[in-house]
């Protein structure tokens, strides 16, 4: 992309890649522009009206759950609460409203983590989305907590981090870029040290691989 250049199209999740500085990547259509080389230059976004479902590609009135028309977020379980709040997850219940997404999506190995980002916050992430999901935060420092079996497990090990420390970022404070340098480890094993009733009993319900 140069100066001068236009492009419409639909908007999709930036692409991100972890250098010295991180990449980014604007994603418009099958198009894919490196931002980098556009840090101190003037660019101008303007809205045409048009709303597309990312799933079913439909024209919709109004987006739903971070890009859906409305007969998908009814529909799909990917647009379910317990993606939001994962220790609501149904899916042993048998009421997940799409069993083979659940299994590929939410039965599966999730990590814990840590991240410096506009404060300490604890969040849930796949293997595969590290550091990919910290870039996305903001965050200036990040370390894995605990890995578990399914994404449920991870939701609960996250609700008892929440009885001491957010699972929010402010984006307004992460904006200004002054965060701090802390020891994440110590944090660590202070939360644990305070959290080993509720570490074992997730165990003893789980298992010792939970």
């Amino acid at each position: 992309m140069i100066e001068g250049e236009s492009m419409r199209g639909f908007l999709h999740k930036m692409r991100v890649q972890l250098n010295d500085p991180v990449d980014y990547y604007l994603r418009v259509d099958d198009a894919e522009f490196h931002l980098n080389p556009l840090i101190g230059h003037r660019i101008q976004l303007t809205f045409h009206g048009r709303i597309q479902c990312q799933h079913c590609g439909n024209a919709s009135r109004k987006s739903y759950a971070q890009g859906y028309c409305y007969p998908c977020f009814k529909k799909l379980a990917q647009c379910d609460l317990c993606v939001i709040s994962p220790e609501r997850c149904h899916f042993a219940a048998g009421t997940c409203r799409e069993p083979d997404w659940g299994q590929k999506f939410c039965m599966q190995p999730h990590v814990v983590y840590l991240a410096n980002s506009s404060g300490i916050k604890v969040g849930i992430t796949k293997p595969d989305q590290i550091p990919t999901r910290w870039i996305d935060q903001g965050a200036v420092q990040a370390i894995p907590v605990v890995q578990v079996q399914t994404r449920q497990q991870s939701g609960f090990v996250e609700v008892a981090f929440r009885t001491h420390i957010t699972d929010k970022t402010q984006w307004q404070r992460m904006l200004m870029a002054d965060d701090p340098q802390v020891d994440l480890a110590a944090i660590r094993d202070n939360l644990f040290r305070e959290l080993e009733g509720e570490f074992q009993s997730l165990q003893n319900r789980f298992g010792t691989d939970a």
